[in-house]
């Protein structure tokens, strides 16, 4: 299978090696996160306090995410 090579801040590499499971590529990561559909509304008051600076993380990575895209 052709593969591709992406470029991201070392923050946001950082982040989606955390979420990686154990023995998951990072391809099945993106297959993994992309599947998943759902709304802030569902989420909502799930998390504890670090959801917080994760909250403040992804919205760093959205923002440059926007940013890289223009």
């Amino acid at each position: 299978m052709p593969s591709r090579n992406i470029a991201v801040q070392r923050e946001v590499y950082e982040a989606l090696k955390k979420e990686k499971r154990a023995g998951e590529s990072f391809t099945g990561l993106f297959v993994r996160l992309l599947n998943q559909r759902g709304t802030i509304e569902e989420v909502r008051g799930t998390w504890g306090e670090g959801g917080a600076e994760d909250l403040r993380r992804l919205a760093r990575i959205r923002k440059f995410a926007e940013g890289s895209s223009r």
